[in-house]
């Protein structure tokens, strides 16, 4: 009978011990790539695209550029064609986490900088500087810091969002930068 009030008792105090484990669960933000030097949220590459001149790789980036943006002029802020470099700041919108009826509300808009440089035979792709346009600015990072006592779980929400986003424009960047595209013969008809 003492044996079984003592498995009864340590039964109770361990079912104890799961439910406060269970309240505090280990918070770890969704990942993404932040660069080892400047502690920024940074997505970055070289691609080789053999054979093809610095100058028509960075045509086929300008050209990525003004296809790709809605609003290509406001989000291209530098183009410089002797150095093959080409810097924009577009921004994209974030949505808060779904609620219990599946509806989703605007979070806001966050902005980034892409810079795409070409050199013969390849070329490189950094979007860095991800800030949520707040009052003032907001450094994406801090999405980041689970110990921040403004944390909230939407933050890993807005953390995916601005991965897919991420990973949606290098792809796009990489298929127009890498492929060549068929042109029309005008006298051929």
């Amino acid at each position: 009978m003492e044996m079984k009030k003592i498995v009864v008792l340590f039964a109770f105090l361990f079912s104890g011990y799961i439910a406060i484990a269970q309240k505090n669960p280990v918070v770890v933000p969704y990942s993404v790539p932040v660069d080892s030097i400047t502690k920024k949220i940074t997505y970055e590459g070289v691609v080789e695209v053999k054979g093809v001149s610095a100058t028509d790789l960075f045509k086929r980036a300008h050209e990525w550029f003004i296809t790709f943006y809605k609003n290509p002029n406001e989000v291209i802020r530098s183009i410089d064609s002797v150095s093959h470099k080409i810097e924009g700041k577009p921004r994209f919108r974030l949505s808060n986490p779904a609620d219990k009826e599946g509806t989703r509300t605007d979070a806001g808009i966050t902005q980034y900088l892409i810079t795409v440089i070409a050199k013969d035979g390849r070329f490189k792709y950094e979007l860095t500087e991800f800030n949520w346009k707040q009052l003032s600015n907001f450094p994406s990072e801090k999405w980041l810091d689970i110990k921040s006592p403004s944390y909230t779980i939407a933050y890993d929400d807005y953390l995916q969002q601005t991965d897919k986003q991420a990973l949606e424009v290098i792809a796009s960047l990489k298929k127009a930068v890498t492929e060549l595209k068929p042109v029309k013969n005008k006298d051929n008809w």
